[in-house]
């Protein structure tokens, strides 16, 4: 078979893509390195300079550290690669943001939007609106905070994708057998695809299947259903720091640079 990659679906936040001819082996790598190994921005050091409102420091910076901050490609190294050599880092592979708030005379919550980078303006929450503390009418928060470049089997913080998914390509095969209750026949899919048209059965889209197989045990005699051999959909949803697109070429390039380094350790 050819090998073949197909764009199904592809926006900022959500890539799917089809695969045809491709091991296996070879796209679940891409699936595992998406999820862990591209390395992101989060914050990792944090001082809190004033805190009155009700919660608890060490909750605002647990909250601080999940905030997915959106990261400029290729512009800060991993600490492990920095040529500063310090522990807590240096201006190029960390970025300083402070958050600085309090309420007047009513109470309002706190968003990351507030939280800002006077080193960067780059980086951002990728989402405005993430709800951090709520303060009291006199109350106020100040925060210095430090983002560091970390991947995903570190922390889940530096996971750059909510969701990577690799998914067998269904073959669905309607027989050519006359259909005597249709209204069974079409209500045992849970995901609505099948169709009975002038008493045969029909499968409006058959990449929507999720192999739950309900429709062979129900009616074996009417439907057939398989996996395509070496055919995969690749889904991938960024957390926010950068685009799904993105984010699957770098889980490439690092896929890439190691079994480079494989390579050559193992001709030594």
């Amino acid at each position: 078979m050819p090998q073949t990659i197909k764009v199904v679906e592809n926006d900022d936040k959500h890539v799917k893509l089809l695969f045809e001819g491709y091991d296996l082996s070879f796209l679940n790598a891409v699936r595992r390195l998406a999820l862990s190994e591209v390395p992101v921005l989060a914050i990792d050091d944090v001082i809190i300079l004033e805190n009155t409102s009700p919660v608890y420091d060490e909750i605002v910076a647990h909250r601080l550290g999940l905030i997915p901050l959106r990261t400029p490609l290729d512009k800060y190294p991993l600490p492990e690669d920095c040529d500063c050599g310090s522990p807590s880092g240096c201006p190029k592979c960390h970025v300083m943001m402070i958050l600085d708030a309090a309420a007047g005379e009513e109470s309002r919550v706190v968003f990351s939007g507030e939280l800002m980078s006077p080193e960067d303006p780059e980086v951002k929450p990728s989402s405005p609106t993430i709800p951090l503390v709520k303060l009291a009418p006199g109350q106020k928060i100040k925060i210095e905070a430090y983002a560091r470049m970390g991947r995903g089997w570190e922390h889940a913080k530096w996971q750059a994708s909510n969701i990577s998914v690799l998914k067998p390509y269904p073959e669905v095969t309607p027989k050519k057998v006359k259909v005597t209750n249709a209204l069974n026949v079409e209500g045992v899919c849970p995901v609505n695809i099948l169709k009975v048209k002038s008493g045969y059965l029909s499968v409006t889209d058959e990449t929507k299947c999720t192999l739950c197989m309900e429709c062979v045990k129900a009616f074996p005699e009417l439907i057939e259903v398989k996996e395509r051999p070496n055919s995969f959909f690749l889904e991938v949803e960024s957390a926010g720091s950068t685009s799904a697109s993105i984010l699957l070429y770098k889980a490439v390039e690092i896929l890439q640079k190691q079994l480079t380094e494989l390579g050559n350790k193992v001709s030594e």
